[in-house]
């Protein structure tokens, strides 16, 4: 590094402190690091100061004069280190962080499993908490709130707050369940539970589609770390609020930030979320830290939320909201375009699909297409009307955006013939296992038929499949009965299955000893009284091996 002129980084400095006002000490906090005898990146400077990449960076080309550099990390001259003034540090106390480190052994499980996790999706907004953070917040709840007996519900986890909860210690009867589109992450959380003997009960859902029918009006205490645009935040909020039973003494935790020189973005937040009628019984600030987020400094403030006597309308009015882009990235982002399809293609879906008087579901089908038509919230939410119900051909158009609902969407169709319009780099269509995977998840209900990728058009593909009337064995007969009913609960339509392949084969079982077959096999918390729609991926496998072990249970 040159040093022309020895008085221009103080200088410059001090002219940016002067910018901040009364916020002057987060420069100074940055300028103590580096002047600390560390050497420093960027990216490490906003991890331990908790300022955004854009001022970390301001404060490092004002000091450049006055840098030296090993590898890639920076610090202040020792040479020159005598000309600032930074002042004395002011820490201020964090109980729940002193909580965490009195404990070690629970801080390194948690680092090891948020080491473990499956790697964040950009597209959803994943940013990873830390370790630290992740039991600061269950320290929060436990200390804050009788959990003994209480169910919490995380409206998406990929931080992995449920498993946190029970690193922590957990409370007597405490339940978690996690409603979440990550199947990977899912299967992650249901797996090191279940192996640890946790209560936490993991259901697939995309929350623009509504929240699970079993987890409305189910909770006490609800967590979230929502994707940071305001329709994020409303969204996720508004759903913790539908799973809320208890109104009065409820609360929403809510994990949300923005960078320090951008309060608009944390005021059209705060707006998104006014039409809910919510108190804001209290504000951490910096109480969360990231492994990234760089741009708000990773960290983001703990926010209380509780209802007032106006929320629930509040929260019934916002369930009904079209909007369904809330991400920064990707196909299902606030810039994405729609899914709207062109007449020609819709003409060519409708073609392929040898339909005369489909029902349409999802947006994005042209006026002209079909008479019959349905939302895809009101598709997924309940079994079709009666008058819709194994009659004909359903379309549904998932694109560009609810792809991950294609398993779902064919569970929730129960018709004899099923079209699916969905992007082309989707999983379960890129290559030859993806395609065997799906084939065999929804086997029992469907038999694929086509995977035409780039058609209608590019960049898009159908997947045609038709209903199984063929099951190979008596486990596959009991999973069709099952699939053909999925949003009921899992133990009711496998105890009418068992009884069903029975009577088929002229014999009678009692709903006694189906209901003992099957307790003497199912051995995951809750699974019976949860809808077969809202199981995640790899459960569907896990019920397809014990309802076969239950068909061999069944006396003779």
């Amino acid at each position: 590094m040159t040093d022309d002129s020895p008085r221009s980084a103080p200088d410059a400095l001090r002219e940016l402190r002067a910018g901040f006002g009364i916020d002057g000490r987060r420069i100074d906090r940055i300028g103590r690091l580096l002047a600390g005898g560390g050497f420093w990146t960027v990216e490490e400077a906003v991890a331990r100061t908790g300022t955004s990449r854009r001022t970390v960076e301001a404060v490092f080309r004002a000091l450049e004069p006055h840098l030296e550099a090993d590898g890639d990390g920076q610090r202040i001259a020792r040479r020159h280190a005598g000309e600032y003034d930074f002042g004395e540090p002011v820490e201020i106390a964090d109980p729940w962080a002193e909580r965490v480190r009195r404990d070690p052994v629970s801080l390194e499980v948690m680092d090891a499993l948020v080491g473990a996790a499956p790697p964040p999706v950009q597209a959803l907004d994943h940013v990873p908490a830390t370790a630290e953070t992740v039991l600061k917040r269950a320290r929060f709840m436990l200390d804050g709130f009788d959990l003994r007996g209480a169910h919490v519900l995380c409206v998406g986890d990929h931080d992995l707050t449920s498993l946190g909860l029970f690193v922590a210690g957990g409370a007597e009867g405490l339940r978690v369940s996690v409603a979440d589109v990550d199947e990977r992450l899912l299967e992650f959380i249901d797996g090191e539970a279940s192996r640890r003997g946790w209560d936490v009960r993991c259901h697939a859902a995309d929350l623009r589609l509504g929240l699970p029918a079993a987890l409305r009006e189910s909770c006490q205490v609800v967590f979230t770390d929502p994707p940071y645009t305001p329709e994020g935040v409303a969204l996720f909020v508004a759903r913790g609020l539908e799973g809320l039973d208890d109104h009065r003494n409820g609360r929403v935790l809510l994990a949300y930030g923005y960078g320090e020189q951008q309060p608009a973005l944390g005021l059209a937040v705060q707006k998104a979320l006014n039409p809910l009628h919510l108190a804001y019984e209290a504000m951490l600030p910096g109480f969360n830290r990231y492994v990234g987020a760089q741009a708000i400094g990773s960290t983001a403030a703990l926010y209380v939320l509780r209802p007032t006597k106006r929320t629930a309308g509040a929260v019934r009015a916002a369930a009904d909201d079209p909007r369904t882009a809330m991400y920064t990235h990707g196909a299902q982002s606030v810039e994405a375009g729609t899914g709207a399809l062109d007449e020609a293609a819709a003409a060519r879906v409708i073609e392929l699909a040898g339909a005369e008087d489909p029902l349409l579901v999802g947006d994005g089908w042209p006026a002209k297409a079909a008479r019959r038509r349905i939302s895809l919230r009101e598709f997924m939410a309940a079994p079709l009307p009666r008058n819709l119900q194994g009659r004909g051909t359903v379309l549904v158009n998932l694109y560009p955006g609810f792809g991950a609902s294609a398993v779902r969407a064919l569970l929730a169709a129960n018709a004899p013939r099923v079209g699916l319009v969905c992007r082309n780099d989707l999983p379960f269509l890129r290559d030859a296992e993806g395609q065997r995977g799906f084939r065999r998840l929804v086997g029992p209900g469907y038999r694929i038929e086509r995977m035409l990728r780039g058609t209608p058009s590019s960049g898009m593909a159908l997947v045609l499949a038709e209903r199984n009337e063929r099951p190979e064995d008596a486990a596959e007969r009991v999973l069709g009965y099952m699939y053909a009913r999925a949003h009921g609960k899992v133990g009711n339509a496998w105890r009418e299955g068992l009884i069903a392949l029975r009577k088929a084969d002229g014999r009678t079982l009692t709903k006694a000893d189906s209901r003992a077959a099957i307790a003497s096999v199912a051995d995951r918390p809750g699974l019976l009284e949860r809808s077969l729609i809202d199981l995640p991926a790899h459960l569907l496998a896990v019920l397809e091996e014990q309802v076969g072990r239950s068909v061999e249970a069944l006396p003779d």
